[in-house]
């Protein structure tokens, strides 16, 4: 039987979890709500681990500024309450055992270097479409990480520079795949501003109410796509979170990449589209991809 592994996905909303064997096989998944202190969140974790015994190590995906040498997170959005936390020193000493701590979309392309769509790819990224906007860089076949650990925090490129409200001018601001689905429903009518299934059934049904709103936002995604090449030159740039389930999405992504590219002839010479796809793990991504970390790291 091959050894496996803890692997402890947290986000705003919930905590998941799996134990997960040495090829990336999922053997068992567990779920609860994400407390909101400090002193409730550690205790959650404690009972996650409680219930994972004979495990060979703790890998761990976070949201916030994670330096993946020493697991130090700085912790961002509604799990600010954690401020800066020696979360792997934490965990080691808890569990006597090897852990790893990364980034969550950072472990979303870690995925994708594993056993996802950029196997045997050098140059390539990943966009995670969510509440903000979150990616992963490849280069030359590795995860970048930035001497200051903030590669790929994509949502803080600045787009909307002359927008008077300060906080608009952000790609997390503007490119927001939750605010996205809120505007439709609300165009549509719709009675719950969160139902992506319902909004995503007008989009695919070209309702006037909705196609617009929709064909602007797969222009944002198009514009960051552009930017990235202009500077990186990738082969392949994959849409993560939940939305990019739908196939439409990414065909849209690609029409705007393209209508864009065509409206100006420097961007015509200068850049070229990359490979445009839909990651290929959903909800699992961050516990797979936080497990090969922990692999890369023992390497090391």
């Amino acid at each position: 039987m091959q050894r496996q592994y803890l692997s402890i996905d947290i986000g705003g909303t919930t905590i998941k979890s799996a134990r997960i064997d040495h090829s990336g096989n999922i053997m068992t998944k567990g779920k609860l709500l994400t407390p909101r202190s400090k002193d409730a969140f550690l205790q959650a974790l404690q009972t996650i681990i409680r219930d994972n015994p004979l495990i060979a190590a703790v890998c761990v995906s976070v949201p916030g500024i994670v330096n993946p040498q020493t697991g130090n997170v700085q912790f961002t959005g509604v799990l600010s309450y954690m401020g800066e936390f020696q979360l792997a020193e934490y965990l080691e000493q808890t569990t006597k055992l090897p852990v790893y701590v990364g980034n969550d979309a950072n472990c979303a392309t870690l995925a994708e270097l594993w056993l996802g769509n950029l196997v045997n790819i050098d140059n390539g990224a990943v966009i995670t479409l969510g509440t903000s906007v979150g990616g992963g860089i490849v280069i030359n076949g590795q995860l970048l990480h930035g001497p200051h650990s903030r590669a790929g925090e994509l949502s803080a490129i600045v787009t909307n520079r002359d927008d008077p409200v300060v906080i608009q001018r952000t790609v997390g601001a503007t490119t927001s795949a939750v605010k996205m689905v809120k505007m439709v429903a609300r165009a549509c009518h719709l009675p719950d501003l969160t139902d992506g299934r319902q909004v995503f059934q007008r989009i695919i049904a070209h309702d006037p109410l909705a196609w617009g709103i929709f064909e602007e936002y797969c222009r944002r995604v198009a514009y960051l796509i552009i930017n990235l090449q202009a500077v990186l030159d990738l082969e392949v740039v994959l849409i993560g979170g939940g939305i990019s389930a739908q196939p439409i999405l990414i065909e849209e992504v690609k029409n705007q990449f393209t209508h864009v590219q065509q409206s100006d002839p420097r961007l015509m010479a200068d850049v070229t589209m990359p490979v445009i796809e839909a990651a290929n793990f959903g909800n699992e991504a961050n516990l797979l991809g936080a497990l090969y970390g922990l692999f890369l790291k023992s390497e090391k």
